[in-house]
C-alpha cells in the first residue's frame, strides 16, 4: 500500500510541476498580472462594479419592468460590456477559457468514474 500511496504522490508531484510550466498556464497568469495594474481595466471594472452596485440597490425598491430599473440595467450591460471589449481584457478571457478547458479535461480524466450521471444515455442501454 505504500508503494502505491508513494506512486500517487509521485503523479501528482508530477502533474503539479507540468501544470506550473504549461505554456497555456504561464500565459493566463502572465495576462493576469498585465490585467490587475492596467489603469484602464482598473477604471473600466469600477465603473462596472458601480454600475453593478447601483443596479442591485435600485431593485431593493422597483421591480426589473420598472424604467429606473431598466435605465440602471442598461448602464451595467453598457460598462460589462466595455470592460469586455477592452483589448487585454479580450486576451485574458481567451486564455482563461483555453486553461479551464485543460482543467475540465484533467478532472474528467481523474474523476469521471466517481460521478454519478445525471441521465442516462439511450444509446448505452
Amino acid at each position: 500500500m505504500k508503494s502505491m500511496e508513494k506512486e500517487l504522490l509521485d503523479a501528482l508531484d508530477e502533474l503539479k510541476k507540468a501544470m506550473e510550466t504549461d505554456s497555456r498556464v504561464k500565459t493566463l497568469e502572465t495576462l493576469e498580472k498585465k490585467i490587475m495594474i492596467d489603469p484602464n481595466v482598473i477604471l473600466l471594472s469600477k465603473k462596472k462594479d458601480a454600475a453593478e452596485i447601483a443596479y442591485e440597490e435600485i431593485l431593493a425598491y422597483h421591480q426589473e419592468k420598472d424604467p429606473e430599473a431598466q435605465k440602471k440595467e442598461k448602464e451595467l450591460y453598457l460598462a460589462k460590456k466595455e470592460l469586455d471589449e477592452n483589448p487585454l481584457v479580450q486576451q485574458y478571457n481567451a486564455a482563461y477559457i483555453v486553461v479551464r478547458d485543460l482543467y475540465m479535461a484533467i478532472d474528467d480524466i481523474l474523476y469521471k468514474d466517481f460521478r454519478k450521471r445525471s441521465f442516462q444515455d439511450p444509446l448505452e442501454e
